[in-house]
């Protein structure tokens, strides 16, 4: 077993607890979380974004999803901890196995960092395990261990910055009267708040506590008459204090969350998200005898929703990354003709470093929104599969690379991800680039009537798959933030119904990816992926309708098509595209930059 793993058990039997559960996160519900929180990959070796550690005295276990299989199966082994594919046939889920645990007599408690699990996945707990459990709630033995291993970083409190209403469209003002008559609505007086983007979203600040992700860590509560923000001292500088003190905003310290949430004098019920807010949090308001109202935070869907000033610059931003995208493939096939004659050698890293370059060069980059991945063949297969220096593995000329990339931008964040042939590419490459394309195209043109959420369209990029018994293990698009983070909800495009929640409509002004993919373990990976505006098309007897608008201007590799797969529409659909593409882009390419994209057209 993993040193770690058996520094975990002794410190479990010296605190009487059974079973210690490890969720990845902060006291945020993060997707992605600063170094100083990443205490379940300390743990496990796992550095993928999502995974539960559960730990007993004889055993560990690391559930994780499809995005992961091939990752986790890699960075576990020889841990001596059991991979558990999330939402698989025969994987149980992680409270129904700590439910079987108790019922078998193998544990009596439970134990966890009640900072880390949402009131949801409480409830999950409770619901899912037999009467009698004990759960304990106010350990932290992992992180404790990690910091006295002497490799936990300081906690991150980087300066908070403010953001121009230029790139907003609304001052803090008008956002918090909207949110307020949400609150009227849902019969509430009060909402406590701790997802860092809404947080960043409703007080036009952004941070850079988590790397790539322009986030501070914060939390907020506002009532009828007051707003709060809670910040660590040392990240709010004179500016920042100038400006919410013009709003009337009240400036707390970060750590005096709970003791404001006990404290505060409740006069009426306080709207939380349970899908995100801690347990501990909840303990505290209810420990105040507050009344509370779950419901999904309202701040989540106005920031879903883009007004009129923020669609101006996310086009114009998208543009620009479409920009430095398309460099990047040319260079990429002027890589693989130099291959091809033997004249250097190339590296997934070499890549990922050029496509960094070129994006971080267009004009208003500030940074990419995640870690460029870069993967050639079989390693394309992970999803989110991560490359470095001294591991890159050499790009040879054939086969195929994938290259999932984005950037963070004053007034947008990006995400693209393109596949291109190194060389000769077999016929069922391009069998599966094709098919993958066919979905791509049918669901970036999609046409549907207002109310539809993105569980009706995901047959439209899955069809062509699913018609041949293939599938991916990944939704097919999620939402994306604005200058915040590539992966955002309420909005998202995927097949499997969301049992607990309603799922979110899709409205006008809201951004979300088409990414489908094929996945073939230790042969290769295929994803294209453009970014889409949801926008309105008709009103007519029938109802309203809506479609997507095109944000991302990358060419497609024709070398990857098999032109006898695709249908009549469908070649309309990819000519015009292709077309669309030269047209954007013409005016910000150099003579045989324009010319490789002019050849992508059929």
């Amino acid at each position: 077993m993993k040193k770690e793993v058996e520094k975990l058990q002794v410190s479990m039997r010296n605190a009487g607890i059974d079973c210690y559960i490890i969720p990845t996160g902060d006291c945020h519900n993060s997707e992605y979380v600063s170094d100083y929180d990443k205490v379940r990959e300390y743990i496990s070796g796992f550095t993928g974004s999502n995974g539960v550690l559960l730990v007993t005295g004889t055993e560990a276990k690391l559930w994780t999803d499809g995005r992961y299989f091939i990752q986790a199966m890699r960075e576990l082994e020889g841990s001596g901890i059991e991979m558990m594919k999330m939402n698989t046939e025969g994987c149980p889920g992680i409270w129904e196995y700590v439910s079987k645990l108790y019922s078998d007599g193998k544990i009596q408690n439970i134990g966890f960092n009640g900072n880390l699990i949402t009131v949801s996945q409480f409830e999950d707990i409770r619901s899912n395990c037999a009467d009698g459990l004990e759960v304990i709630t106010d350990t932290d033995l992992a992180g404790d261990l990690f910091t006295e291993s002497g490799r936990r970083p300081s906690a991150p409190a980087e300066r908070v910055k403010l953001i121009d209403i230029a790139f907003t469209g609304m001052n803090l003002e008008e956002k918090l009267k909207c949110i307020r008559e949400d609150l009227k609505d849902n019969k509430c007086h009060a909402i406590f708040l701790n997802k860092l983007e809404d947080i960043m979203w409703l007080y036009n600040l952004r941070g850079s506590d988590i790397k790539h992700c322009p986030l501070a860590l914060s939390f907020a509560f506002v009532d009828m008459d007051y707003a709060y923000i809670f910040l660590k001292e040392e990240a709010v500088s004179e500016a920042v204090r100038a400006y919410l003190a013009n709003y009337g905003v009240i400036i707390c310290d970060y750590e005096d969350v709970y003791v404001f949430l006990t404290d505060y004098p409740y006069s009426g019920r306080v709207l939380i998200d349970d899908r995100n807010v801690s347990v501990n949090a909840y303990r505290a308001i209810l420990k105040a005898g507050a009344l509370v109202h779950f419901a999904p935070s309202p701040v989540e869907r106005r920031r879903a929703v883009k007004n009129e000033t923020e669609i101006k610059w996310i086009r114009e931003y998208f543009l620009r990354d479409s920009v430095a995208m398309t460099k990047y493939l040319f260079w990429l096939k002027e890589q693989a003709r130099a291959l091809s004659a033997g004249e250097h050698t190339l590296t997934e890293f070499e890549c990922m470093q050029k496509c960094d370059e070129l994006r971080l060069g267009q004009d208003g980059c500030m940074d990419v929104s995640f870690d460029t991945i870069v993967a050639y063949g079989s390693n394309a297969a992970m999803m989110h599969y991560s490359c470095d220096e001294k591991q890159s593995v050499q790009v040879m000329p054939r086969g195929m690379l994938l290259t999932d990339c984005g950037g963070q931008y004053p007034g947008a964040t990006t995400d693209v991800t393109r596949t291109v042939a190194m060389g000769d590419v077999s016929s069922e490459e391009k069998t599966a680039f094709t098919r993958v394309l066919k979905g791509f195209l049918a669901l970036m043109n999609a046409r549907w009537l207002k109310g539809c959420t993105g569980r009706n369209l995901d047959i439209l990029a899955r069809g062509p798959l699913w018609q041949h018994g293939i599938d991916y293990k990944c939704g097919t698009g999620h939402g994306v933030g604005c200058f915040l983070n590539v992966h955002e909800g309420p909005q998202a495009i995927r097949w499997t119904p969301d049992k607990k929640n309603k799922e979110a409509e899709l409205e006008s002004g809201m951004l979300i990816t088409d990414e489908p993919g094929v996945y073939v373990e230790n042969k290769y990976g295929i994803r294209t992926e453009n970014t889409l505006l949801v926008r309105e098309y008709l009103s007519n007897e029938d109802g309203e309708f809506l479609c997507f608008e095109n944000l991302t201007y990358v060419p497609i590799d024709m070398e990857l098509v098999d032109i006898s797969l695709l249908n009549a529409d469908e070649l309309d659909m990819l000519r015009n595209y292709q077309q669309a593409v030269y047209d954007k882009l013409k005016d910000y390419l150099e003579e045989d930059e324009l010319e490789f994209v002019k050849r992508q057209i059929l």
